[in-house]
């Protein structure tokens, strides 16, 4: 392997390192919640697991791929967590987009092999792809079953917005024919959580449409 190689393989270890101590939930979570690695690990198990057992037909490496890279941009920027994003508006949100594609770009640009990692994060963040589907929809509902395991005495809000998740898990349904369906796995995690609040005194906010 040429010197460059090994030099940048190295680089980009050292620039995403953060990875592992960036914290998630700051708004929303107290004590210490898990950290940006924890849960792209977590993620990606879920990617094999559930791909496995609900027959998901996504290019499994390019899959693991996606769920490795997805939150790469955090070693940089830190994490801003849901509660944040849906209550800082749009401004928030157009702002979190481009401080990350500067921190991509900065952790890509001059290595040899940096144009391959980017377009990784640009896949998932473009949506155009099944795989990115899976990906977003399983981060979604992993970020549910973390506060569920947690246990809600640890949330912060008065309310939690329990819709978050459910637009990135329709459009993966909505072009693939499996049963269970994401769905399924999301709406047995919201039943555990919402009783959760309720004894908790949390408010339940949730406007997805009902079937029928």
């Amino acid at each position: 392997m040429k010197k460059q190689k090994v030099d940048d393989i190295l680089e980009f270890l050292r620039r995403s390192k953060n990875l592992q101590s960036v914290n998630r939930y700051g708004a929303s979570m107290r004590g210490e919640q898990n950290t940006v690695a924890e849960h792209s690990w977590r993620l990606a198990l879920m990617a094999m697991v559930i791909g496995a057992e609900c027959k998901v037909e996504v290019d499994m490496h390019r899959t693991l791929m996606l769920a490795l890279i997805h939150d790469l941009a955090e070693a940089t920027t830190g994490d801003l967590d849901a509660y944040a994003l849906i209550n800082g508006g749009r401004k928030l949100r157009e702002a979190k987009a481009a401080d990350e594609e500067t921190a991509v770009r900065d952790m890509t640009d001059d290595l040899s092999f940096g144009d391959s990692i980017y377009a990784l994060w640009q896949e998932y963040e473009d949506q155009t792809t099944l795989e990115a589907k899976f990906i977003k929809a399983l981060d979604r509902i992993e970020g549910y079953l973390h506060i569920a395991e947690s246990g809600v005495e640890a949330y912060i809000p008065d309310e939690f917005h329990a819709d978050y998740a459910t637009k990135a898990v329709a459009a993966f349904d909505e072009v693939t024919n499996n049963f269970p369906g994401l769905t399924d796995l999301l709406d047995a995690i919201k039943t555990d959580l919402q009783s959760q609040f309720e004894k908790a005194g949390v408010k339940w906010i949730d406007q997805t449409p009902v079937a029928g």
